[in-house]
C-alpha cells in the first residue's frame, strides 16, 4: 500500500460530537467553495436544508447513516474523515495513482484504498452530484469494493 501524506489528517474524535459536527460542516462548506472538477466535470452538492439541523442534506448524508427506523444517526467515525474527503477531492483526485474510479450501478465511485475511503457520485448532465462519502471499516466491505473497482473500473 502506498504511503499517504494525509494519513494523519482526520479530526480528533475526542473533541465531542457537537464540536465535530460544527468543524465538519466548516470543512464541507470549504469543499463546496473550491469549485472542484472531476474528469473535466463540475462537482456539485445537495443544497436543500435538513429541517431539523438546518444543515445541507449533502453534509447530513456524509456524516450520518439511516437506522432501521429511517432516522439519520450521526456517526463520529464518518465525521472525523471530513478532512480526508477534502484532501481527496482537492489534492488527490487528479494526481494520486492509488485513486480508483469505478461504476456501481449508475453511480460513479471514487475509492482511496490508502485511506479506505469511498466517495459516491451521481452522474448528471451538468456534472457530478456528491451523494455520500464514508470510510470503509469492515474487511468484507473493502473486499466487495475492491472487486467492483477491478471489474467496473473507469
Amino acid at each position: 500500500m502506498n504511503e499517504c501524506i494525509y494519513e494523519k489528517s482526520k479530526l480528533n474524535e475526542s473533541l465531542g460530537l457537537k464540536n465535530l459536527i460544527t468543524i465538519g460542516y466548516e470543512i464541507y462548506n470549504k469543499i463546496k467553495n473550491l469549485k472542484i472538477k472531476i474528469r473535466g466535470k463540475n462537482l456539485f452538492f445537495k443544497t436543500e436544508l435538513d429541517v431539523h439541523t438546518m444543515k445541507e442534506l449533502g453534509y447530513e448524508h456524509i456524516i450520518s447513516m439511516k437506522n432501521n427506523m429511517g432516522l439519520r444517526i450521526y456517526e463520529k467515525n464518518r465525521i472525523i474523515y471530513m478532512p480526508i474527503l477534502e484532501k481527496i477531492l482537492f489534492s488527490c483526485i487528479n494526481k494520486c495513482s492509488s485513486i480508483k474510479f469505478f461504476y456501481d450501478n449508475k453511480d460513479i465511485c471514487i475509492w482511496c484504498p490508502t485511506q479506505d475511503y469511498l466517495i459516491v457520485l451521481a452522474n448528471r448532465k451538468n456534472g457530478y452530484l456528491l451523494k455520500t462519502a464514508y470510510p470503509i471499516i469492515y474487511k468484507h466491505k473493502r473486499e466487495a469494493i475492491e472487486k467492483k473497482a477491478n471489474e467496473n473500473g473507469i
